[in-house]
């Protein structure tokens, strides 16, 4: 670099290939960006995690961009060094002047629009599914902050000296609480503490203060939350830690949470994720014993379908469990379609295709009730053990906000799903992006008792998907919060599987 300054760079113009340059501007429409330097940034972090660039040659026929557009002066810096390691790393040209710099801004963007443009075609240009695989990779640079507080930017979590008791000590004082930390555990994203209160009374002040404290300890937009804990006079509270300290867990760490569960042919054991201290989250989904999924565009939500439909199928053959997949929007479940799990042989699309499941799936339940009855049994466990055959049926339904708005009939008979399914081994997984009091009514929320939260916009959504706020505040990235009937809401992060994940573990 020695020739070369960041003066030189941000008074300068950058464009990429006349091919990047149309993947950029496709990626753009897909992904409801409004400038091509979004999509460049993305495609360049996308391809820094590559090897060497090819040697032949990258056309400079895309439109000029300035450099003021593609790099601010706090993050530049960062840019530079990560295009010069990698030129380092792989034999590329070194990072001495300006042309140097351009062409490996160009060859990564380059490399970088295409890898993108596969990513999106291979989840069916899937705008949740698309961001969830895209965060988890880190394809896009990590954070270098300049705050104290944050430690490091390696994905190992915290050790023990590093830290911030002191900071928070401080911080609470700052709010008016005087406390002491007895401990810290440091988890998959945040950390969690062991706070005495010196003064008890002062614990509605803490539960007050908590955005003030979340600014006090510079945490910018995430939020710290209290947790019971075991001992008198203290709370867990739990602190956000900065993205580039998060342990992402993903198909190994599902694999070796199932593994260490006895299988069973009478449960509907799901995984969706990890506790904030890293303990695995699991639970019978038959004795949920129907579950609804929510979360903003983006935040996990179809990844969190997949996980569930995953921890059934690697659990379950096809005699003792069946899936009926519901996919409107005919993006979510193709990967499944072959597969000796599914009830009626087929992944249901589409609007028409959607209701005749669910009007099967009644007739299925009448059609139980009455076998049943015959046998002389008030359950599905019982009548397997006596006549064989009756496997589990677990409907999963995406977007049930869009079929509902298309379709007012498909509310009704959904309802009474919920209400009756439950003892002849039907269950449902409803799933929706956006959840709204107009399409989820209180009656079916009062009929589907368990749920699952990824992050929201505003505390309103959180509340119908929980009945409860909490999951405005959650970090993204598969944050959830976990509600089952009768006990608290309990905090986790969601395991992610990429789609060749999926393929592979079906």
């Amino acid at each position: 670099m020695n020739a070369l300054t960041i003066q030189q760079i941000m008074s300068s113009r950058f464009r990429t290939s006349a091919d990047a340059d149309g993947k950029t501007k496709a990626l753009m429409e897909g992904l409801g960006l409004s400038t091509k330097a979004n999509v460049a940034r993305l495609a360049i972090g996308r391809s820094l995690s590559g090897g060497p660039l090819p040697d032949d040659g990258v056309d400079a026929k895309g439109l000029e961009i300035p450099a003021t557009s593609l790099f601010t002066q706090s993050d530049v810096a960062t840019w530079v060094g990560l295009l010069a390691t990698h030129a380092a790393q792989h034999g590329g040209a070194p990072m001495d002047s300006m042309d140097a710099f351009r062409g490996a801004v160009r060859g990564h963007w380059h490399r970088g629009a295409a890898l993108l443009m596969n990513d999106w075609r291979d989840v069916n240009e899937d705008y949740d599914a698309f961001i969830s695989m895209l965060l988890n990779r880190r394809a896009d640079l990590p954070e270098y902050p300049s705050d104290p507080l944050r430690s490091g930017t390696s994905d190992a979590p915290l050790a023990a000296s590093e830290d911030i008791s002191n900071q928070l000590v401080k911080a609470l004082s700052d709010i008016g609480v005087s406390a002491e930390v007895r401990g810290v555990i440091h988890g998959p994203r945040v950390s969690r503490y062991r706070v005495l209160l010196r003064d008890v009374n002062q614990l509605d002040r803490l539960r007050k203060g908590l955005e003030r404290l979340a600014l006090a300890l510079n945490l910018q937009n995430m939020m710290p939350t209290i947790g019971p804990s075991d001992e008198a006079r203290t709370v867990a509270l739990d602190v956000p830690r900065p993205r580039s300290t998060w342990i992402n867990a993903g198909r190994r760490e599902l694999e070796s949470a199932m593994n260490g569960v006895p299988r069973s042919a009478s449960t509907l054991e799901v995984f969706p994720g990890q506790g904030v201290t890293g303990n695995v989250i699991h639970f019978d989904l038959a004795t949920a014993p129907h579950l609804l999924v929510g979360g903003a565009t983006g935040q996990g939500k179809s990844v969190c379908m997949h996980v569930l439909i995953v921890s059934l199928i690697y659990r379950h053959t096809p005699d003792t469990l069946r899936l009926c997949l519901i996919d409107p929007k005919q993006v979510e479940f193709p990967v499944y379609s072959g597969s000796k799990h599914l009830w009626n042989d087929e992944v249901t699309s589409g609007i028409t295709e959607a209701r005749n499941a669910i009007d099967a799936l009644v007739l299925e339940m009448d059609s139980r009730y009455a076998r049943m009855k015959a046998l002389g049994v008030n359950n599905v466990l019982d009548a397997r053990k006596k006549a064989g055959g009756f496997p589990f049926i677990v409907a999963f339904i995406d977007e049930l906000a869009d079929l509902i708005i298309q379709d007012r009939t498909v509310e009704s008979k959904i309802v009474r799903l919920a209400q009756a399914a439950r003892a002849a081994g039907i269950h449902l997984v409803l799933a929706t992006q956006r959840p709204d009091a107009k399409t989820f009514s209180g009656l079916i929320r009062s009929n589907i008792p368990s749920r699952i939260a990824l992050t929201v916009q505003k505390s309103s959504e959180s509340q119908i998907i929980l009945d409860d706020t909490g999951a405005e505040d959650l970090l993204g990235r598969g944050d959830m919060l976990i509600k089952r009937p009768g006990e608290d809401l309990v905090r986790g992060h969601g395991f992610y599987l990429s789609l060749s994940d999926v393929e592979a573990m079906i």
